[in-house]
């Protein structure tokens, strides 16, 4: 099936594979390499690789990204990221973490944080090698954005939390980023599903996907302690509802397309599990949306981004003692 969705993909003008490390213990990596052994010659030289590195582990970066190289059956990676910033709260998550337990973490001191400047210059040197063709990051904020350039390294891209229900980085991060040649790839597009319309309450949703910072953090498996804005979630999705409806357009497809047509955004990371999954994203990408549509689904948004605010992490932000614990600054 692995195979058969990727040769879908590819076919049909996918590019970008998106992997990580941490994906299944290194288990995603594998299999994207044993795919793409597997590809035809003309279909793999049009694949472009992006993996990323656990802040944890950039006190190693050469042996991480060896390590990388080796799952993946490659002797360079397109783009190799950084996948939270390289601070202890960051840390502390993939530290703590069991399975899908997301709530719990671990603890780091400040001590025992690599050192983000010799991480980004152990990139740059991999770079120098040919084994890293480009450097990027994951969901940085501005000032981590400004520290990481500070060591002179280029930066490709930013990976970010992205979509119709969650505009966060519009305000500050999306800006910075244009101003400074960085592309932005765009995750959860579809917010987890919630932008496919399945769930009519918050409380329908599945405690998985009820974790984020939209939602009441006394949910199971939180690791906020904001009282989220679920009413306004709910009555968002059904605005953009009744915009899908008067153009003919699943929401989906609308979340999907809406993204391509902003500014700064290079590539969206899309999921599927079935090779129909894959033709109705591709086609969804090829969408061309008027500006009134575009100017609608910002204005039936508006509210919303403006009370989740600046803070880009969508699992992190005032803890229960109402100090802000975010990741991203």
């Amino acid at each position: 099936p692995a195979l058969e969705l990727s040769n879908t993909a590819v076919a049909a003008g996918v590019t970008y594979f998106d992997t990580a490390e941490d994906y299944a213990k290194g288990g995603s990596e594998k299999q994207l390499g044993r795919i793409l052994a597997k590809l035809a010659p003309e279909l793999r030289s049009a694949v472009v690789i992006g993996s990323k590195i656990l802040p944890n582990n950039c006190g190693e970066v050469r042996k991480h990204c060896e390590a990388t190289l080796t799952r993946l059956g490659v002797n360079s990676i397109d783009l190799y990221m950084v996948h939270w910033p390289i601070e202890a709260n960051s840390m502390a998550h993939f530290a703590g973490y069991r399975g899908r337990e997301y709530a719990s973490t671990g603890a780091f001191s400040d001590t025992e944080v690599p050192a983000a400047t010799k991480a980004f210059v152990d990139l740059m040197a991999l770079q120098r090698e040919g084994k890293v063709r480009h450097i990027g990051v994951s969901n940085f904020g501005v000032k981590q954005l400004e520290a990481a350039l500070a060591t002179g390294v280029e930066l490709a891209v930013n990976q970010l939390c992205y979509n119709l229900i969650f505009r966060c980085i519009e305000i500050e991060i999306l800006p910075f980023c244009r101003a400074h040649g960085i592309g932005v790839i765009a995750y959860y597009p579809l917010m987890q599903g919630l932008l496919t319309g399945t769930w009519k309450n918050a409380d329908e949703v599945p405690a998985f996907r009820a974790r984020t910072r939209h939602f009441d953090g006394k949910r199971p498996k939180s690791r906020h302690g904001e009282k989220g804005h679920e009413a306004l979630l709910m009555a968002t999705l059904e605005q953009l509802r009744g915009v899908s409806t008067d153009v003919g357009i699943t929401l989906a497809d609308l979340g999907l397309a809406y993204l391509l047509h902003k500014p700064g955004v290079t590539c969206v990371v899309v999921g599927a599990t079935k090779p129909y999954q894959v033709t109705r994203d591709v086609a969804a990408a090829q969408l061309e949306l008027s500006q009134e549509v575009m100017m609608r689904l910002d204005a039936a948004t508006e509210e919303l981004k403006a009370a989740m605010g600046t803070n880009a992490d969508l699992w992190q932000g005032l803890d229960a003692d109402g100090k802000f614990d975010g990741r991203i600054t």
